[in-house]
């Protein structure tokens, strides 16, 4: 789920060319807050965030908490990503790492109550595509999972997408790891594909916009 393409924000937003090298880090506490920011605004134009709250004025109040909330349940693996070119947050991107469920059953709980409360009238949107993502999620290996990248719009094409990508793709060609993640539009899609990931299918709900599960062989 990142948002980060060439105009507007997968469950990624921003073109990955750049005309000199990024360093993306790992996200500390103090910068979980611009992170949260970073996200929402990277998500606000997605397609699948559109149609999960359709009223702007309402997504664009809901998504900083949302994504507080992402960004709390995913913490313990150690694995949120940001990435600025001036010394402030311009994006960010959270991770499972290999081996290990994104969420334990306390969490999974906590965050689909969390997002229903949130999303009010919408919720049973929220819910359909959380079970979506939950039924197609792949078992078959063990793999790193990209499950949110985003750039702020107007910090995008400057490579910090690609920066928080290679965070953690370059560790997993080393040691022989898999990625898989969920695009939320082609655009994005063709995104993935230059970093090595393959469509594995489409997922829809009902009158729902698509999403392509993505599968990432290590480099060798």
């Amino acid at each position: 789920m990142s948002t980060t393409t060439s105009t507007t924000t997968t469950m990624t937003t921003t073109t990955m060319t750049t005309t000199r090298p990024l360093a993306a880090r790992k996200a500390r506490t103090g910068d979980h807050a611009a992170v949260a920011t970073a996200l929402a605004a990277a998500f606000h134009a997605d397609p699948v965030f559109r149609w999960l709250t359709p009223d702007d004025d309402r997504r664009r109040r809901i998504l900083p908490p949302f994504f507080e909330l992402a960004i709390d349940v995913f913490r313990r693996h150690d694995h949120i990503w940001c990435v600025g070119d001036d010394g402030g947050v311009a994006g960010g991107a959270l991770w499972s790492p290999a081996g290990v469920a994104p969420m334990d059953e306390v969490d999974g709980d906590r965050f689909v109550d969390g997002c229903v409360e949130l999303a009010g009238a919408d919720a049973g949107r929220w819910e359909d595509v959380i079970g979506l993502l939950d039924e197609n999620h792949p078992h078959h290996a063990d793999h790193d999972y990209l499950w949110l990248l985003g750039v702020v719009p107007d910090r995008q094409g400057r490579g910090h997408g690609s920066a928080m990508l290679r965070a953690v793709l370059d560790r997993g060609d080393r040691d022989g790891v898999p990625a898989y993640l969920e695009a939320t539009s082609r655009e994005n899609v063709r995104l993935y594909e230059r970093h090595g990931f393959r469509v594995t299918g489409e997922l829809a709900v009902t009158g729902g916009p698509s999403l392509w599960a993505m599968w990432r062989e290590p480099a060798r």
